[in-house]
């Protein structure tokens, strides 16, 4: 192996002797230290990646089977870490962010996991970051994607909300009626307690016809 080795941007160089970290090295071109036979030198990626989690499902609390993708920005801050915790830190980042999606949206009824995603966004960002940091990763955003529902429920909600406003509709005909027969009624009682009433109301439909109204007036008592 080389006595210099040149670390390009976007990476960095681990160096260990006898198995042991003796040093990381930034982008440049660096002299190693050591033997040649007890050294040895790993690259690691530092830049921003993007993991794309697709073919998720879960259920929510009204509705199973909810379909979805999980997209991971993330990047090694700790090339150490990242290559001594874990033998692969970027499954354990994986697996994290699905526990994270799946306790989300089981969490929620298909409204709000459709309505909420800004709060998703921030809520598993969090949840995720914490749980991987000590693999030298730095989680920058946890984002649900592509949320859908099998065809079968979506017909099942379509056909639920129909019957939701058929109801509606029936309900609020129903209301329109009983207050016509309550007027109805009110409208009855104030003639029967007051004859005069219909009289007037009489000559007031026949003056709206168009009609002649010939009022009869007793003579008065000399």
């Amino acid at each position: 192996m080389a006595r210099h080795v040149t670390v390009r941007t976007g990476t960095r160089a681990v160096v260990t002797v006898d198995g042991l970290v003796v040093a990381v090295l930034d982008p440049g071109r660096h002299r190693l230290p050591g033997r040649r036979s007890r050294r040895a030198v790993e690259v690691v990626d530092v830049r921003e990646n993007l993991l794309l989690i697709t073919s998720q499902e879960a259920a929510a609390l009204d509705v199973p089977g909810v379909r979805f993708a999980i997209a991971v920005r993330l990047r090694t801050v700790d090339p150490v870490a990242f290559g001594t915790v874990s033998q692969s830190p970027l499954d354990d980042v994986r697996l994290s962010a699905q526990v994270a999606a799946r306790d989300w949206i089981a969490a929620r009824t298909l409204q709000d996991v459709l309505t909420e995603r800004a709060g998703a966004t921030a809520d598993l960002t969090a949840g995720v970051a914490a749980g991987v940091a000590r693999f030298g990763v730095e989680v920058l955003e946890v984002a649900l994607r592509d949320v859908t529902v099998p065809g079968e429920v979506r017909r099942g909600l379509l056909e639920l909300a129909v019957a939701r406003h058929e109801s509606a509709a029936r309900l609020e005909r129903a209301r329109g009626e009983t207050a016509a027969l309550r007027a109805l009624a009110n409208g009855t009682r104030a003639l029967q307690d007051n004859p005069a009433l219909l009289q007037l109301r009489t000559v007031q439909a026949a003056v709206e016809r168009g009609g002649q109204v010939v009022l009869h007036v007793g003579e008065v008592a000399g």
